[in-house]
């Protein structure tokens, strides 16, 4: 048994601190649920079909909603880059005429997913909030929100080190040109 003052490391030992180090900057969020290539597929031909179609009922219209937001879900859950931008588009508000089968809340919401898998987290901060104002009880929203806010925090702590790390290195080359000159 080691004890507390054995600074023998392991390879297992290592390979644990590097991957908490690596959850620290590449976490995957609030547990946010992934969508695969299939579902994402499925949901564009779904789409596809049904908008292919005039509406002309409140259930056409109803179905078109449904296939766009599934659309949204799967691409805004989706890891391929460029997705989440395409969520955003068909989430944003004043480019389609929502019925009532989807609400703004839920719009709002699935667009803060997209931008927080894109890793624009001040966006995603604010689709969040936007979020709860239609319904201040959402704790998905309330759970994003939070989640893009520590990663706001993380990010500039982040940036703040970089900066230290550049002044320190700024300030060594400093003295050592300080230093030849006086020789």
């Amino acid at each position: 048994r080691a004890s507390p003052m054995d600074f023998s490391l392991t390879l297992d030992g290592i390979s644990k601190q590097f991957t908490d180090v690596k959850k620290l900057f590449t976490s995957a969020g609030p547990g946010l649920p992934v969508a695969d290539l299939e579902m994402v597929i499925d949901a564009d031909a779904a789409y596809a079909q049904v908008a292919s179609t005039p509406a002309s009922t409140p259930e056409d219209y109803a179905a078109h909603d449904a296939a766009r937001f599934r659309l949204a879900w799967a691409l805004a859950h989706s890891k391929k880059e460029g997705n989440g931008k395409r969520a955003v588009a068909l989430l944003q508000e004043g480019a389609y005429d929502w019925a009532d089968a989807v609400g703004a809340r839920d719009r709002r919401y699935i667009t803060a997913v997209a931008h927080y898998n894109d890793g624009d987290f001040l966006a995603a901060r604010d689709a969040a909030e936007q979020a709860l104002t239609h319904d201040a009880m959402c704790r998905q929203a309330e759970t994003l929100c939070a989640a893009a806010e520590n990663a706001i925090a993380r990010d500039g702590l982040i940036g703040i080190g970089a900066v230290g790390v550049g002044a320190a290195v700024l300030g060594g080359i400093v003295t050592a040109l300080a230093t030849t000159r006086r020789r």
